[in-house]
């Protein structure tokens, strides 16, 4: 048990913690400390639900949610899919073939790896192993397959993974050169997301408290990124990580602020403020 023992936060009205997990909710080895399962533990505890809202893919964060002791509700794939805490897929939205059509070509003529996420599985068309590190724990690896293949193939979401100047110019040639139905977000500066229009974690959360019957003025999320953006624009309680950009910063100048993620910024955040 934690040291603090209310029952309730005397700064914030929340029964719903939902957490982003890179550069949020996990340590920059990509492991979520000691600390942060102690906090976490203790919401639980005390009757508070917990959301994991990501932009990795479900079968990425098993062991996850095994540490954290299950029963978690998740946002994946930046909200193309929504599972409640018994793994169970309750809401699924994919992007349409003719995105397919168009951006995965298109991502050829630039210097970036091509990723896409099915239902199952992560794909590639070519190799690129400083993009496995991260997927160590559930042993969550791509399969390399043909662009031709790839076009064919029914997605939740495609991301593309390179410098963020090559990123910026092929989102600047996709936002001039075609009229799609898609959402496009940077999850950090080396990767540009695909999702289908009215996808994102904000969108997502809603649906997820309406099945569960939760009210959205009751909740608080943790994040880092821009494609935390839609979350932060939900919840009733933001909180921005220091270590995100000041480009996010700036979206959200009245958010709470949590330390790091390498200094264990989440837990610290609700040992101070709500445990």
């Amino acid at each position: 048990m934690l040291e603090n023992t209310l029952s309730t936060s005397t700064r914030y009205d929340v029964n719903t913690f939902v957490f982003d997990m890179d550069g949020t909710l996990l340590n920059e080895a990509h492991e979520l400390s000691a600390l942060t399962l102690r906090a976490l533990g203790e919401l639980r505890e005390r009757g508070f639900n917990l959301v994991i809202a990501t932009g990795r893919h479900f079968n990425d964060i098993g062991g996850y949610l095994k540490q954290l002791g299950g029963g978690v509700a998740t946002i994946t794939c930046n909200g193309a899919n929504i599972h409640n805490g018994d793994g169970e897929l309750i809401y699924r939205e994919g992007l349409p073939q003719q995105v397919n059509d168009a951006l995965i070509p298109l991502g050829a003529n630039f210097n970036v790896h091509t990723n896409m996420y099915t239902d199952s599985e992560w794909l590639v068309t070519a190799p690129c192993e400083e993009l496995l590190e991260a997927h160590e724990k559930d042993q969550f690896f791509y399969r390399q397959i043909s662009m031709a293949e790839m076009i064919s193939t029914p997605a939740l979401k495609i991301l593309f993974y390179g410098q963020n100047a090559e990123l910026q110019a092929l989102k600047a040639q996709i936002l001039r050169d075609y009229s799609l139905a898609i959402n496009l977000t940077f999850s950090d500066e080396y990767y540009l997301e695909v999702m289908q229009n009215n996808i994102s974690k904000g969108y997502s959360l809603k649906v997820l408290l309406e099945k569960l019957s939760l009210p959205v003025n009751k909740t608080m999320a943790f994040g880092d990124g821009f494609n935390d953006v839609e979350l932060f624009r939900t919840v009733a309680h933001p909180v921005v990580m220091e270590n995100s950009s000041a480009s996010l910063k700036q979206l959200f100048p009245h958010a709470a602020r949590a330390l790091p993620n390498y200094n264990d910024g989440v837990a610290r955040f609700l040992l101070d403020n709500v445990l």
